[in-house]
C-alpha cells in the first residue's frame, strides 16, 4: 500500500508541475493579477474621491457657519439665519470699504475702484464676527462684504452685511487711494 501511495503521489506531483508550466495556467495567473491590480487602483480612486468630497463638504459647512452661525437642532435647517429663510441668496454683492453712509443706503468701493450702492432694508442681517449689529453701527472706512440682489435702481438690496476685522482684507482686495 505504501508503494502504491508513493507512486500515486509522484504521478500527482508530476501532473501538478506540468499544469504550472502550461500557458493556460500562466494566463489565468496574469488575469487574476491584473484583476487584483485594477481593484487596488479602483479602491485608491474611491479613497481619494472620498477625501476630496469630505474636504468640499467641510469647506461648505465652514462657509455656512461663518456667515450664518451654528446649525440648529439636528443640523437639519440649512441657512436658517437668513432673513428670507430660503437659503443662500443670489450671487450678487460687493466687498470693499464704505466711503459714504446715508441710511438706508451706503456706498462701497471695491478692489476694482468701482463704487456700488447698497440698500439696507429692514430684514438685512448685519454681523460683526458672530454679533448682530444695527445699521447705525456701520462707519465710513469699515471693510465689509455684502451679499444681496440687484434692484431696478442698480442698487444691491443687502440680505447680509458682514463687517470684516481690520487687516483681513489684504492689499489685493482693498481699493487703491
Amino acid at each position: 500500500m505504501d508503494d502504491q501511495n508513493i507512486k500515486n503521489n509522484s504521478k500527482f506531483s508530476v501532473r501538478v508541475k506540468e499544469k504550472f508550466k502550461s500557458h493556460k495556467y500562466k494566463n489565468v495567473l496574469v488575469a487574476i493579477g491584473v484583476l487584483i491590480l485594477a481593484l487596488v487602483i479602483f479602491q485608491a480612486g474611491m479613497f481619494v474621491g472620498f477625501r476630496k468630497a469630505s474636504f468640499s463638504y467641510g469647506w461648505g459647512d465652514n462657509y455656512r457657519q461663518t456667515f450664518d452661525g451654528p446649525r440648529g437642532e439636528f443640523g437639519m435647517e440649512m441657512m436658517s439665519g437668513w432673513p428670507t429663510g430660503q437659503g443662500l441668496p443670489g450671487a450678487y454683492g460687493a466687498a470693499g470699504k464704505i466711503i459714504s453712509i446715508s441710511l438706508p443706503t451706503l456706498v462701497v468701493i471695491g478692489p476694482d475702484n468701482v463704487e456700488k450702492v447698497v440698500l439696507i432694508k429692514d430684514d438685512t442681517l448685519i454681523r460683526e464676527f458672530r454679533n448682530v449689529i444695527i445699521a447705525t453701527d456701520l462707519q465710513v472706512n469699515d471693510q465689509i462684504v455684502v451679499i444681496g440682489a440687484p434692484n431696478s435702481a442698480s442698487q444691491i438690496e443687502a440680505k447680509l452685511i458682514r463687517v470684516m476685522p481690520v487687516g483681513v482684507m489684504t492689499a489685493s482686495t482693498t481699493p487703491k487711494q
